[in-house]
């Protein structure tokens, strides 16, 4: 069976595009791709399905994205560069680049309108689920969630986490990051009680958990990087990322030199590097210290990043 096409790219005229439209939007999407405006239609996908719910995200030129009325689950979407606006049933939608609605894909004719070029991100969630947690969810259906909200940030930060690293995870990594994901879901739209503590002791320490690491892995070579500094970025306390740390079974000094002696590993053996002195490399990989580097290395791999060189010059 021919896997269907999940983007298109020309004339929206033509019968490649109806019957892209027919084939994944239609069949595949349960949404109907509307262009709008006049010109050719630019539009990718990257869809995930994950245990706890499905993503897809998207990016291209205006397109009205219209309900067949065939799925029951409701649906999270934003567009971090483009308003929306739009209608379901009988209530209309008006939301500002950045932040966040609900959508009701039940409604047969509901649309949602990315009114310029730009992304567009979706989380469907299965209904019942989401009203045992939030049973006020579906009265904020096609209202606004503010985007810069401390929790809707956390979980658009989560959601593209997740996005760029779903195909790497295994089966028990991606359940829990669905949960973790549901989890946030639920607090944006406003559990409250046993439901929302049980989501913060899991889905919110998770995501804040994995936003610090991003934070580390980004400045593993900036001699600037320290708890102190970390600390500061996030607004919470050393101490407090350290339990952070602990409580997942790691500890902060622990991660950050892993990841350091792993780039340091990579470096050493990249072809494009051979001419850089080691303690250059040492430096690259945020150690200003080469002589720790050097025990610190050899302990981890069990061998001197010198002899690291010349096995990768001698597999050339």
């Amino acid at each position: 069976m021919t896997q269907p096409q999940l983007s298109f790219d020309g004339d929206p005229n033509g019968p490649a595009y109806e019957m892209w439209r027919e084939q994944f939007c239609r069949r595949v999407a349960a949404v109907d791709f509307v262009p709008v405006g006049d010109g050719r239609v630019h539009r990718t996908m990257t869809p995930v399905i994950l245990p706890r719910l499905n993503m897809s995200a998207s990016s291209g030129t205006p397109m009205s994205f219209v309900s067949m009325g065939t799925n029951d689950e409701l649906v999270i979407t934003t567009s971090p560069n483009s308003a929306l606006s739009g209608k379901m049933g009988n209530r209309p939608l008006e939301i500002a680049a950045g932040d966040i609605t609900i959508g009701d894909p039940s409604i047969k004719g509901a649309f949602i309108t990315q009114t310029v070029h730009g992304n567009f991100q979706t989380a469907l969630l299965p209904r019942k689920a989401l009203l045992r947690a939030c049973p006020n969810a579906e009265d904020l259906i096609a209202g606004s969630i503010a985007g810069a909200s401390p929790i809707a940030s956390m979980f658009l930060r989560y959601y593209d986490l997740a996005l760029a690293h779903a195909t790497e995870l295994q089966p028990a990594e991606l359940d829990a990051v669905s949960q973790h994901l549901f989890d946030l879901a639920v607090l944006m739209i406003g559990a409250r009680g046993t439901v929302a503590e049980e989501a913060r002791s899991r889905g919110l320490a998770a995501a804040r958990l994995e936003m610090l690491k991003s934070n580390i892995l980004a400045q593993l070579d900036s001699p600037a990087l320290s708890l102190t500094s970390l600390a500061a970025a996030h607004r919470i306390s050393p101490r407090t990322i350290q339990l952070m740390f602990e409580q997942a079974g790691e500890t902060y000094t622990g991660f950050l030199l892993e990841h350091r002696l792993l780039r340091a590993d990579r470096l050493l053996r990249n072809p494009n590097l051979r001419a850089r002195k080691i303690i250059e490399i040492a430096h690259l990989a945020g150690f200003q210290d080469v002589s720790y580097f050097y025990r610190a290395f050899r302990r981890r791999f069990g061998r001197t990043p010198d002899d690291t060189r010349k096995l990768a010059d001698a597999a050339d």
